[in-house]
């Protein structure tokens, strides 16, 4: 009998190594792309800049591709703000900011855009009832 309570906490120790390594390669992960968006932020500004603000802006085309860079370097900073915090509300909030991207960069036509919209509308009741949810879990007393 003890040398199976023994197997079992050697397994539980092994486990709880590996789940702190893995931890920590994700910890490390997300500071690489905190990395990357701010050094991509510097980029977009520095070239933005470089070619004028005002014809940045004023062109479609160029507002356009500012527009779609910005939302990959707030999709990258979702993304690291997931692996670090490990809650589900981080997950749907990368699948809101996916989806507006998507739909206000590649969306042409109209059933595109309302399928964009009914996501993100679904997304956001989602995140709203896990929020709620949380709210009742930290705060047993509303019950």
């Amino acid at each position: 009998m003890k040398k199976k309570t023994w197997s079992l906490s050697f397994i539980k120790k092994i486990g709880d190594r590996f789940s702190h390594i893995i931890m920590g390669i994700e910890i490390f992960l997300a500071a690489l792309i905190i990395v990357a968006v701010v050094i991509g932020a510097i980029a977009l500004i520095v070239s933005t800049v470089q070619k004028g603000v005002v014809e940045q802006i004023i062109d479609y085309d160029n507002f356009q591709n500012i527009l779609s860079y910005l939302l990959i370097l707030i999709i990258g900073l979702e993304l690291s703000i997931m692996l670090i915090r490990h809650q589900p509300s981080n997950i749907v909030d990368v699948m809101i900011y996916a989806t507006a991207r998507k739909m206000l960069i590649y969306s042409t036509d109209m059933v595109e855009g309302l399928i964009g919209v009914i996501s993100i509308g679904v997304l956001f009741i989602i995140k709203v009832s896990l929020h709620k949810v949380d709210m009742d879990v930290d705060n047993p007393e509303n019950n």
